[in-house]
């Protein structure tokens, strides 16, 4: 899903910034506070840690191994293994809800996919609150599960590893390991065979099965003071020491289009073709190119000035305090090290500021409030994976940030001190762009209603042991882009439990269920929904019926 960055570079591949979005998100994020606000009342937090196996890799190992030794011989792991957890009841002891942090991708669910779907953090979410709140199906429960992010910038869930499409060849991306013609480098999750979907389950289960375990365990109490800071800051305005001593400025965002046909992982040099596009495009200037070295820049963002700012200069960073539990949220993707590094730093500098001590938990949340793109560390830069290649700011962004976080940190123990400026956020979306294509009023099937049902279920579904049953029908639609359907349902699915009585089982929330639009006649405005129920072995045997809902637009309506 797309169309909620205001930046060009972001805006460009999903058609621009897209209001019908936008809005859906920002009423969700504004109905969410409300009903938390609502239901205001005492309890208590605690905080727990495990090791969670056999659900993320490292997607780009060299560049990792780039890191000193002596860095790397402190952790068993190439990438993070732990979730750290928050546990919240009320003054009852009733569960209230729980929100964890775990590294890994959101790309369980392969490029190929065409229904929106919440990935692996997602279904870990779905299915904590299918359990914890079993008397409640309908996703009206009291207990709200949330999967965060940390730095998963070089972390994948394809735990399997990545091999070239049609063939049991290993690949890595880069040239040395290309792929047969015709054939592309993708990674394999744990269900790989099955599909993507499969695999989405398995990662996401390990997760959701991880935090049950922690929030169902012992923990320790957070108690203390509740405090935050917040600054937009101007990356492009800091600077840094290097490692020879020298002051170096960050320069503005570039990218070298990695996923682009004739780039390869671990490029540093730039291919004939793309030098002439590059150069029609915006020449990099010599100072641009020094700063952003080795990169093979395709995308100088930061110098072009057509539309509107390409990337972000102006971004927005945090830190939350929960007694000695510290939360700081970062907009970039940060790989694993630069994670590690920047947790140390805040560590640090808390108790450097008499905030914190050596027991001081530090999360690392992200990408939040905002996109700007990755942050590897800067041996990790010179190896120009995916990673490395992403990062915007130039080699040096990790200590950027770093100082960054060292001054917000200081903002928190000084609250008086006003020393530190924060910006002004830019407001671009008046002048960005949107290229989705139009749509025009809805018109139902000749002799037909919207609704109807065009292609009826089966009388009579057995069961079949090694099988889903699918059970599918299809209705007479208008457009869904007309309704997000916020807190409804395009769908229902309903078990009949008395005369004339139904009950609603499932929704399109269902990780079960399928809802499949398409345009019949796109002059005409005609359409139709596919609504399927991908029925699983321990569903009771009954009567079921399918339901669509949706609204339609009339001609010459507004």
């Amino acid at each position: 899903m797309g169309g909620y960055l205001q930046y060009t570079l972001y805006e460009i591949s999903v058609l621009g910034w897209i209001e019908e979005t936008a809005r859906p998100m920002v009423q969700g994020i504004v109905q969410s506070i409300m009903q938390a606000h609502d239901r205001l009342e005492e309890g208590s937090v605690g905080i727990s840690e495990g090791e969670l196996l056999n659900t993320n890799i490292n997607r780009s190992p060299q560049a990792y191994l780039l890191n000193p030794f002596k860095e790397r011989s402190l952790y068993q792991h190439n990438v993070d293994k732990i979730m750290t957890l928050l546990s919240f009841k009320n003054s009852k002891g009733h569960d209230l809800g729980c929100v964890s942090w775990f590294p890994v991708h959101g790309v369980s669910v392969n490029s190929t996919n065409r229904l929106i779907n919440g990935d692996n953090k997602g279904y870990a979410a779905y299915l904590v609150e299918k359990i914890m709140n079993e008397d409640h199906p309908l996703d009206d429960g009291n207990f709200v599960a949330a999967f965060s992010q940390s730095n998963e910038g070089d972390v994948s869930p394809n735990t399997i590893g990545a091999y070239c499409t049609g063939t049991d060849l290993p690949c890595d991306g880069t040239r040395d390991l290309k792929c047969p013609r015709g054939s592309t480098c993708n990674g394999r999750g744990p269900g790989w065979k099955s599909g993507g979907i499969e695999s989405n389950r398995i990662i996401g289960e390990n997760q959701a099965f991880k935090a049950l375990e922690l929030y169902k365990g012992s923990s320790t109490e957070v108690s203390g003071p509740v405090d935050y800071v917040q600054r937009y800051w101007d990356i492009t305005k800091a600077v840094v020491m290097n490692e020879h001593g020298e002051k170096i400025k960050l320069s503005a965002g570039t990218t070298d289009g990695p996923a682009l046909h004739g780039f390869y992982q671990n490029t540093t040099k730039g291919t004939f073709i793309w030098d002439m596009i590059k150069n029609v495009v915006q020449k990099p200037s010599l100072n641009q190119t020094r700063c952003q070295a080795p990169k093979p820049i395709l995308l100088d963002t930061g110098e072009m000035s057509s539309f509107h700012a390409w990337q972000p200069e102006i971004i927005d960073i945090q830190l939350f305090r929960l007694g000695n539990v510290f939360i700081y949220a970062v907009p970039s993707e940060f790989t694993t090290m630069s994670g590690r590094r920047l947790r140390k730093a805040i560590q640090k500098a808390l108790i450097v500021n008499q905030l914190g001590n050596k027991d001081t938990v530090v999360i690392h949340a992200g990408p939040a409030n905002g996109y700007a793109s990755y942050c590897t560390t800067f041996e990790e830069y010179q190896n120009q994976r995916y990673e490395g290649a992403s990062t915007p700011y130039g080699p040096y962004t990790l200590q950027a940030y770093i100082q960054a976080f060292e001054e917000l940190v200081f903002m928190m123990a000084n609250p008086n001190n006003h020393s530190i400026v924060s910006e002004e956020l830019p407001d671009y979306t008046k002048k960005s762009f949107n290229f989705t294509p139009l749509y025009r009023s809805d018109q139902a099937h000749l002799f037909r209603s919207f609704g109807d049902v065009l292609r009826d279920v089966s009388d009579h579904y057995r069961k079949e042991v090694d099988r889903a049953i699918v059970v599918s029908a299809l209705f007479v639609a208008a457009n869904p882009r007309n309704d997000p359907m916020l807190n409804r349902s395009f769908l229902t699915v309903e078990k009949k439990v008395a005369k004339d009585q139904w009950k609603i089982i499932r929704t399109d929330n269902d990780y079960d269920t399928r809802f499949i639009w398409k345009y019949k006649r796109q002059l005409l405005g005609m359409s139709e929904a596919t609504v399927e129920w991908h029925v699983s072995q321990d569903v009771e045997p009954g009567v079921y019926r399918l339901g669509y809902t949706g609204n339609s637009i009339a001609p010459f309506s507004k």
